[in-house]
């Protein structure tokens, strides 16, 4: 368990202090993987390196299984960060250095494994990542993928308990971004291993992450599991992420587009529901037409789910009483 309670940073910027983080407190879980999202100098890169100290929180306290790493000295504080990996946007691969090499690297700086140990280890990770092939290479010959996958090898390299992921993919073209989400969501679940990523793009946290927290301004606005932020966002920030992601229905102004078409209701389908012909029944059987008028369909993570505008020309209490017992969610949506 992660637990920030109370932190504040500020930098000095043209003589004035800039806060970048303003009074956050977060809980993470053992082994889920959290998002942090936010725009462009919102706080999210100083929240993440709150957690290894590279960022030294000005007061609060960050707490890893129940210790202060804030009140640690420097011998622990080598040895914290010895137990987090940290994956970079740019990969920060040494050049000399060939994919083994670069993979070997921490083990060296360790010091912990014989050198028939580190072979081993790095022979280990180079499978898991899906690199065996490229070993002998040097990051010049890598695509943005093959990079990327040797900067998640060294940081797995002294078996971490916490992998921070910076921005991991916002280098990467969208193909070769959904096979290093892949790859996160593999090490996630074989390692048991907490990930803790920072993003601006709300795809990635829909693809990968349990649960999310949005960032702005340096505070946390909002936060939860993912489809209850992604599908029910409350705080403007969140919303207007979604409507930039396309795939949800961010659907604000949906009453004045569909102002002379009956009364509407904005229904979101989960997991089961999703797959269910529930406007159908529900149509049918109150004798009534349901027309879907604007929607949305998609995963995040492995749930499906729906969001649909639709419009209702009969008693609208009715309506919803049939939906909800079907188990989807009801919204009016305001003309």
């Amino acid at each position: 368990m992660i637990s920030l309670h109370h932190l504040y940073k500020t930098y000095p910027v043209n003589g004035q202090a800039y806060t970048a983080l303003n009074d956050v407190s977060l809980d993470i879980a053992q082994g889920e993987i959290f998002g942090i999202i936010g725009r462009s100098g919102a706080g999210k890169s100083t929240l993440l390196r709150t957690l290894n100290l590279l960022e030294r929180p000005d007061s609060g306290q960050v707490l890893i299984a129940d210790q202060d790493v804030t009140a640690l000295d420097a011998a622990g504080l080598r040895g914290l960060r010895q137990q987090i990996g940290m994956v970079f946007q740019h990969f920060n691969l040494l050049s000399h250095r060939t994919v083994a090499g670069n993979i070997r690297f921490p083990l060296e700086l360790a010091g912990q494994l014989s050198p028939v140990e580190m072979d081993a280890r790095v022979d280990e990770l180079l499978e898991l990542v899906g690199l065996s092939q490229q070993q002998a290479q040097y990051p010049s010959q890598l695509s943005g993928g093959q990079k990327q996958r040797v900067g998640i090898a060294r940081a797995l390299a002294n078996h971490p308990k916490l992998l921070l992921c910076d921005e991991a993919t916002s280098a990467l073209d969208p193909q070769t971004t959904q096979s290093i989400l892949a790859l996160l969501r593999d090490i996630n679940s074989r390692l048991g291993l907490t990930i803790v990523l920072i993003t601006h793009e709300m795809a990635v946290v829909r693809a990968i992450c349990d649960r999310v927290a949005v960032i702005d301004h340096g505070r946390i606005v909002e936060h939860g599991p993912v489809a209850e932020v992604f599908l029910h966002p409350s705080h403007e920030a969140t919303r207007n992420m979604v409507a930039e992601d396309g795939h949800a229905a961010a659907l604000d102004h949906a009453g004045r587009l569909y102002a002379n078409i009956g009364q509407l209701l904005r229904l979101t389908f989960v997991d089961d529901a999703t797959y269910e012909p529930v406007l159908s029944e529900v149509g049918r059987e109150l004798d009534l037409p349901i027309r879907i008028l604007q929607g949305s369909v998609g995963r995040i993570k492995d749930r499906p789910y729906g969001q649909l505008i639709v419009g209702i020309d009969g008693e609208l209490p009715a309506v919803r009483a049939a939906l909800e017992a079907r188990g989807v969610r009801c919204e009016e949506v305001a003309a």
